[in-house]
């Protein structure tokens, strides 16, 4: 009975920074997937500001109050807006962003192909008339001889 309650005294406090831990997790997977407000193109969860400090603090708090990740991304896009997502939402008008570039890159592989058949198409040689084939060349040749 001893060593149980020795055991879990002891192990009491690494079960409670493993919560913490799991919480910092959770905390740092929403943060990744937010906008700084304040440096352009850094996620939350990388940038040192006092800003992104207070808004990491308000995910843990939601997080601890039983909300999910998803609740909380939630929560900041109906405050601040979908630009505060580090990727545009793969649904609706958002699709555009993420088709663009595969729409540009086949784009400029037509146009690329198009150059290319047409710069190696080989043009015919001009056709030289043959002596004689072409009276007034035929007369001009006569008079510059005759003088």
């Amino acid at each position: 009975m001893i060593v149980a309650l020795l055991l879990g005294a002891l192990l009491a406090p690494a079960v409670a920074r493993g919560q913490d831990g799991g919480l910092d997790e959770r905390t740092r997977e929403v943060a990744k997937r937010l906008n700084c407000p304040t440096c352009a193109g850094r996620n939350l969860a990388d940038c040192p500001t006092d800003t992104c400090a207070q808004w990491k603090a308000e995910i843990t708090a939601q997080l601890k109050a039983g909300k999910s990740e998803a609740e909380v991304t939630d929560y900041f896009i109906s405050r601040f807006g979908a630009g505060v997502l580090q990727e545009p939402p793969r649904q609706g008008g958002y699709l555009l962003a993420w088709a663009f570039p595969v729409i540009l890159f086949i784009a400029l592989c037509v146009a690329a192909f198009a150059v290319a058949r047409r710069a190696l198409r080989k043009e015919p040689a001009p056709v030289v008339p043959a002596a004689g084939s072409d009276p007034y060349l035929d007369a001009l040749e006569r008079d510059v001889q005759e003088g």
